[in-house]
């Protein structure tokens, strides 16, 4: 047998001793009631390799089976179908009484009755694996669950004698098995550690983000995700008094814990600002001991309500984060730039300590993190003068945007209620951003400060929060009016409350008898959800491009009309298919009995257009960016659930455009796969009769672009003294903070519309965007060019005065003709992670109305 042949042979033996290894683990796990290690039950050390979502889960159904110590449930599932787990570790007795003291927990925090029975018990959640490609945490968190749940470990039992314990093994499963298959896919037979090798270097689309491409770290408050919804759920049962985000940075970065890093929102408290140095100088302690490196203080802030740390902080806990240098680029090993090795085991070790030294704190504090946490929501209970009592919401269309926001803050535990009618209140006027008064009426929806999750009430809905500090990790406004485009009003008083629920349509009509049409008013974000089921019933459609009044009733443009004629082939279930289509997304079908309007064009008009079923594609793939694609395919997957079609970037050449109606560039900038042929070949697609919608970035790019009418905007002249001067007096240790005047890291801009316009039908005269861009291109000159949506001013948030003064009276979304077809930019990214509710709507229009 030659060299070649005999290692050939030995590796299938050593292949077939492992398997039959780790299958005997398995089998063993099944039916002893000892706890095995994760080495013992998994066949490897940790850190010798990464383990798949199942594997993790196995195990901590072994620990929770074998400890007396563990208990494990799953509490949701993953849009590819795999199961979130979350384990619950304490001592025996703890966990007999675990039920009591939840429900301590949450009498203390207001939101349950009567008083608390048992002892003060600290509750530490520890969530891991957030971002699927920093995928040391779920190691970790293995390595944590045993030390917790070991029986014979006397010094962690200890710490559990007043603490109970809450781990996520994986908060993003579909992530973490997108980087893990594909790194096992890349590894040879050793680790490459060399920065430029295959298995450092992952492809579009990276392990970070869910199957949607979403930033889970960015979705707690705004529970876009079917991962955040079923967490934040079990998070609001419990409500924990301290809670760590694991995560991962750049590998050349020491560890980072807390304490934070300023601006921090003007909320959080000193305590728990106190109680976050407390936990870090623990760390410390062990990481000296280690001589490892670490930093505190400095970059992870505490101000954007979506992230683990911050919206556990909002909620009353201690919340931090916590970041192991490595990430997706560092594999199992890695050379760094001091030419150590970075290992996979090495950043196990990390964060299993700080896991530990967190929940030894917790315990050694158990008695002042409960007392600190009743206290932070008895504060809540109470509004601080010169502070709005109350949020005051009302609908300038449809109740749908209401009825949107009701369910958002029912997720969120957040209380509201209907107000009397006709009671005069003061205080700022959100769509005039001043003073004002409002008289409430009939539909009103107001969210009081005064409740249990007050303080996260005001984080959510204040006009604009005060931030400190201009260097700030991520946008700066968010308030949900403004994301709901509803009008607001900040009060002075709180209104007495009753129960509020979804108002029916305005346009509330029903009979009995067969109806000439059905109208359905296009008022609202969800409104093309109902027209893509209109689609997929077989139901012809038809929109109105001018005010219609029947009765007392008028339907603004784009409301969707449904005749008889053209629906022939339903016959007599015609009325039946409308109506239960109507009811399925809690809208009201308008029957009218003639096409004989009372105002405004007949239903039988020109101005009255029918709506084709679009064909759409959207490139996907490098360079187009993933968040941007995956919000797309999320809204029309989930929200809309209206087919789309993916188009591979690098199969752009080869695509019969003629096969799609709509074809959506999401944020990018697409030099590398559109060259000077690729254009001409969209441009004489668009002159056809398409319809090319650019997102945030592409519309940007396509500025200045042949036979584009949109330009980009005009640079500094590099002569302008006053910038020459400003630059040459800037200090190097000051250079990050010198950009924050051309900076624009997320502000809110009051938008002023043109809602005759297709683009903009639904909306008012004006709305609001979140806007990151720096500069904004100008308004399109030409008679084929509609600005439908400029810039009026910045209403919330942080911009940098250079920035600002570029943005007045630029275009923010429009349209141009180009032959038969259309162009329609977007250049504030309508859907920003799913949360900015009213975009949908502008989406919408881009999609289904415009160009019909």
């Amino acid at each position: 047998m030659c060299t070649r042949q005999r290692k050939y042979t030995m590796r299938l033996i050593a292949l077939f001793l492992l398997l039959f290894a780790v299958s005997a683990a398995d089998t063993l796990a099944q039916n002893t009631s000892e706890l095995m290690t994760p080495a013992r039950f998994l066949g490897y050390e940790l850190g010798e390799r990464f383990t798949r979502h199942e594997q993790v889960l196995d195990y901590v159904r072994h620990v929770a089976d074998a400890s007396e110590r563990a208990t494990q449930a799953p509490y949701g599932e993953s849009y590819e179908h795999r199961e979130l787990v979350l384990a619950t570790i304490s001592t025996p007795a703890n966990l007999e009484r675990l039920e009591s003291i939840r429900t301590d927990n949450l009498k203390r925090a207001n939101l349950l009755e009567g008083n608390p029975e048992g002892p003060p018990i600290a509750i530490v959640w520890l969530s891991y694996n957030v971002h699927g490609n920093e995928s040391v945490s779920s190691e970790a968190a293995m390595q944590t669950l045993y030390e917790l749940a070991d029986g014979s470990n006397e010094r962690t039992g200890d710490w559990l004698e007043n603490t109970v314990v809450i781990l996520d093994p994986m908060i993003n499963p579909d992530g973490r098995d997108r980087y893990v298959n594909w790194y096992n896919q890349m590894v040879g037979a050793e680790p490459d550690l060399d920065g430029d090798g295959a298995e450092h270097h992952e492809p579009w689309v990276s392990g970070r983000t869910n199957h949607y491409f979403f930033d889970l770290n960015r979705d707690w408050s705004w529970l876009t995700q079917q991962e955040t919804r079923a967490r934040i759920a079990q998070y609001n049962r419990w409500m924990p008094h301290v809670h760590v985000d694991f995560h991962e940075q750049g590998v050349n970065n020491p560890y980072y814990f807390a304490p934070a890093s300023p601006p921090y929102h003007a909320v959080i408290t000193d305590w728990q600002l106190a109680f976050q140095e407390t936990i870090g100088r623990n760390h410390a302690r062990y990481f000296d001991a280690n001589g490892w490196l670490y930093f505190t203080k400095q970059v992870f802030d505490l101000f954007y309500p979506g992230y683990g740390d911050t919206f556990p902080t909002f909620n009353g806990a201690v919340g931090m984060t916590y970041e192991q240098g490595g990430s997706g680029y560092a594999g199992l090993g890695i050379k760094t730039a001091e030419g150590d090795t970075l290992t996979l085991s090495t950043r196990i070790a990390g964060h299993y300590t700080t896991g530990m030294s967190t929940v030894e704190v917790a315990s050694r504090h158990s008695s002042e993190l409960v007392e600190q946490f009743g206290a932070y929501f008895d504060r809540a209970m109470t509004v601080p003068a010169g502070e709005a009592a109350a949020y005051v919401l009302r609908s300038p269309g449809g109740q749908g945007r209401l009825a949107a926001l009701a369910a958002h803050l029912d997720r969120l535990g957040i209380r509201y209620g209907a107000p009397a009618e006709g009671v005069r209140l003061r205080g700022h006027d959100y769509r005039q951003n001043g003073a004002g008064s409002v008289t409430t009426q009939a539909g009103d929806l107001v969210v009081p400060r005064a409740q249990p999750r007050g303080t996260m009430v005001r984080v959510l809905f204040e006009p604009e929060s005060q931030i400190p500090d201009s260097l700030t990790y991520d946008i700066t406004a968010w308030a949900l009016p403004y994301a709901y485009d509803l009008d607001a009003w900040a009060v002075s008083t709180a209104p007495e409350l009753r129960d509020w629920s979804s108002r029916s349509s305005a346009h509330a009509a029903t009979s009995d008898e067969p109806a000439y049409a059905y109208l359905f008013a296009w008022d609202d974000a969800e409104d093309a959800a109902l027209l893509s089921h209109l689609f997929r019933t077989g139901l012809r459609v038809r929109a109105i491009q001018e005010p219609v009044t029947v009765g007392e009733h008028t339907f603004p443009r784009g409301s969707l009309v449904v005749t008889r004629r053209g629906n022939e082939r339903f016959g007599t279930e015609f009325d039946d298919k409308v109506r239960a289509v109507a009811a399925m997304h809690d809208g009201m079908a308008f029957p009218v009995m003639s096409g004989f309007v009372d105002d405004g064009p007949d239903l039988g008009s020109s101005d009255v257009v029918y709506l084709k079923p679009p064909r759409v594609g959207m490139l996907f793939g490098s360079p187009a960016r993933t968040s941007s694609v995956g919000q797309t395919w999320h809204l029309f997957d989930e929200t809309w659930q209206y087919p789309i079609t993916r188009i591979p970037t690098d199969n752009m050449a080869r695509v019969d455009l003629d096969e799609y109606d709509v074809l959506i560039l999401p944020s990018g900038s697409y030099g590398s796969i559109l060259n000077d042929s690729g254009l001409d070949r969209i441009r004489g697609w668009v002159r056809g009769g398409g319809r090319l919608v650019a997102l945030d970035a592409a519309a940007s790019w396509l500025a200045g672009k042949e036979g584009f009418s949109l330009k980009s905007p005009e640079k500094a002249d590099p002569a302008d003294s006053t910038q020459t001067r400003i630059e040459l007096d800037e200090r190097f240790a000051d250079r990050e903070r010198a950009r924050t005047p051309r900076s624009n890291p997320g502000a809110v801009f009051s938008i002023d519309v043109d809602p005759t316009h297709p683009l903009a039908y639904g909306f008012g005269p004006s709305t609001w965007l979140l806007r990151l861009q720096s500069e904004g291109p100008p308004v399109m000159i030409g008679s084929s060019a509609w600005n439908t949506g400029t810039i009026g001013g910045r209403v919330s948030g942080h911009v940098g005065y250079k920035a600002a003064a570029k943005m007045p009276e630029t275009l923010s979304f429009g349209s141009e003709s180009m032959g038969a077809g259309t162009v329609v930019y977007l250049l504030d990214d309508p859907i920003y992670r799913s949360f900015w509710y009213a975009g949908r709507l502008l989406m919408a229009n881009a999609i289904f109305q415009v160009g019909q």
